[in-house]
């Protein structure tokens, strides 16, 4: 199950990085201070396609609105070297309307404000994300404040994708999600981030309300809190038919009143598969996870050691709960309503046999929670091996992204140093001409890469090595892939919708065969045509469009199947996407 996992975030990451064509004819690179003494200066000056390069230094700036398309960038050796520093004036930065071309990468936010008399002013202390795409990567928000929702960020009909992400001491005390906010459909992909001593009135960490669907893979949830009189989820909070997923992420020290880790109500369909939920408190009900008529599903999980009741669930929903491990609550494991399922699915009620819990919850090897004889796989979020030091490489892949290979990779490190990585690529024809790959660390321990000496269209076979080595050391291959080139044809190929069904946003992608016009409409299932997306001219390779869930005027579709048409100059393909509300 964690291979599947995995390899569905590594496929996620191909798809969405890279989304957006930014104006790249008039691309410029605009450096603060040498070019412009501030960043507001360099944002008032940028065009779609622009990389805004900041050198290392404090900068005392908040109230910033950040430019579509470009690339906004910190150019320390970490985060910490460059510091946006809000001092308390403000919000630090609005991203509103911005496409997946839009990037904010390798900065700390500290020390912003959000206060007003509405919500929207109220929201998001570092950043407010509205009706946006935005990437961010490898940055830290420490300290960040708002008097309504989302400490550090709020997502308001948004879609970020977030990696490899530090959110320390951020607050939201007057209302949900003290590092993240999302509401009002919004569903970010969160990976390889860290959330600590966060707090806030429900979801101490994050919050998830108004059908929100957030993804959050291989994360930690650390002496986050929910405070005051409401303190539902420790770590995270969701109601309001919001549907977020949890995949390989630990949840530990975190307290509130209700749901020490996680608090779910009214409908929400929380989703967890093999995470670790161990050491929370809750002091009126559900040490690990509290439910009201909310059906969580449950799947590869341990939810063990606990001040509380591991699960409380109440009202007229019960959790789905399968190939779990429920131990060592100090009020009951498998009690109330989720009795009767410790016989069923492969659940068990043993102590995980945790290795050494001041650096991880690895299993050991004689865990029941490793057992060979389980069905379903290993339970938790951590590997099993007490003795395990070193990196290990989680995924690998590689597709076409117009003529140039894309590479994407995932690698976990346990104890030791961080290594040195190194991806080559050659042809199947010619192994001995190697030639090295630049790649892009986004945090996380997530990487990705563009090799220009690549063409999809030379009809060889591309091979790419990951090495790695610790200081001093000799290179050692991690892993090796093959990437075909793709033929040329005229027509259109791969079609294809992720996620699908989907909710508030899908991507749409395709591949042609060669540059050519080409129509992408949605129809509703009575034929009609309710929006065009484009109408252009795409270049050969591999194509991306997203459709919001919403027609040509504006206006949200309500849920159904609706058929995308893909019309080129010789060919047309349709897909069926789904809306679910």
């Amino acid at each position: 199950m964690t291979g599947k996992i995995l390899t569905m975030s590594a496929l996620l990451l191909v798809a969405t990085w890279f989304l957006g064509s930014p104006d790249v004819a008039h691309a410029a690179t605009l450096a603060v201070p040498a070019d412009y003494s501030t960043i507001n200066d360099a944002f008032e000056a940028a065009r779609s396609g622009d990389r805004i390069e900041v050198a290392p230094g404090v900068y005392t700036e908040a109230n910033l609105s950040l430019p579509n398309g470009v690339a906004f960038v910190g150019l320390g050796d970490g985060p910490g070297d460059v510091i946006i520093d809000g001092r308390g004036q403000g919000r630090i930065l609005l991203a509103e309307g911005v496409d997946r071309a839009t990037s904010i990468a390798n900065f700390t936010f500290k020390n912003g404000r959000a206060a007003g008399h509405t919500s929207y002013e109220r929201s998001g202390g570092a950043i407010f994300n509205s009706n946006s795409a935005l990437r961010i990567s490898n940055c830290i928000f420490l300290d960040n404040a708002s008097d309504g929702h989302g400490g550090a960020i709020r997502c308001n009909n948004s879609t970020p994708l977030i990696t490899g992400c530090v959110f320390k001491g951020n607050d939201a005390t007057g209302g949900g999600g003290g590092a993240i906010d999302c509401s009002f459909d919004s569903s970010p992909l969160v990976r390889g981030c860290q959330f600590e001593n966060n707090s806030a009135a429900w979801g101490g960490a994050l919050s998830c309300r108004g059908f929100s669907s957030p993804t959050v893979v291989a994360s930690t949830f650390i002496a986050n809190a929910a405070v005051g009189s409401k303190g539902y989820g420790g770590a995270v909070f969701a109601d309001f038919g919001s549907e977020p997923t949890f995949q390989q992420s630990t949840y530990a020290q975190n307290t509130a009143r209700y749901g020490g880790a996680i608090a779910c109500l009214s409908d929400a369909q929380t989703n967890l598969g093999n995470c670790t939920l161990t050491y929370n408190t809750a002091q009126v009900l559900g040490g690990g996870i509290f439910a009201y008529d909310s059906a969580p599903r449950i799947n590869g999980t341990i939810i063990a050691f606990h001040e509380g009741t591991g699960i409380s669930a109440e009202g007229g929903a019960a959790p789905v709960i399968t190939c779990s491990d429920i131990f060592g609550n100090s009020r009951g494991d498998w009690v109330g309503s989720i009795a009767s399922q410790l016989d069923v699915g492969n659940n068990i009620n043993a102590d995980p046999l945790f290795c050494d819990t001041t650096s991880g919850y690895s299993l050991m090897d004689e865990s029941p929670a490793s057992s060979p004889t389980l069905e379903c796989g290993y339970m938790g979020a951590w590997p099993i091996g007490c003795d395990i030091v070193g990196t290990t490489v989680s995924t690998f892949a590689a597709d076409w992204e117009n003529l140039d290979a894309q590479l994407t990779w995932q690698v976990r490190s346990i104890g030791g140093s961080a290594p040195t990585f190194r991806l080559t690529g050659s042809l199947s024809e010619s192994p001995e001409t190697e030639w090295d790959v630049p790649f892009l660390d986004l945090g996380g321990g997530f990487y990705t890469a563009v090799d220009l000496n690549s063409n999809s269209g030379s009809g060889g076979t591309y091979i790419y090595r990951l090495y790695s080595a610790q200081a001093g050391g000799d290179w050692v291959l991690m892993d090796e892939i093959n990437l075909i080139s793709v033929p040329e044809f005229p027509g259109i190929g791969e079609l294809k919708a992720w996620p699908n069904p989907f909710n508030p946003m899908t991507t749409i992608s395709f591949r042609l065969g060669q540059s050519q016009r080409a129509r992408i409409s949605i129809y509703s299932p009575d034929g009609r045509r309710i929006a065009v997306l484009a109408d252009r001219v795409f270049a050969a390779g591999l194509q991306s469009q997203t459709w919001d869930g919403r027609n040509s005027q504006g206006k949200a579709a309500s849920s159904g199947t609706y058929i995308v048409l893909v019309e080129g100059e010789q060919q047309k393909q349709t897909q069926k996407v789904t809306l679910l509300k």
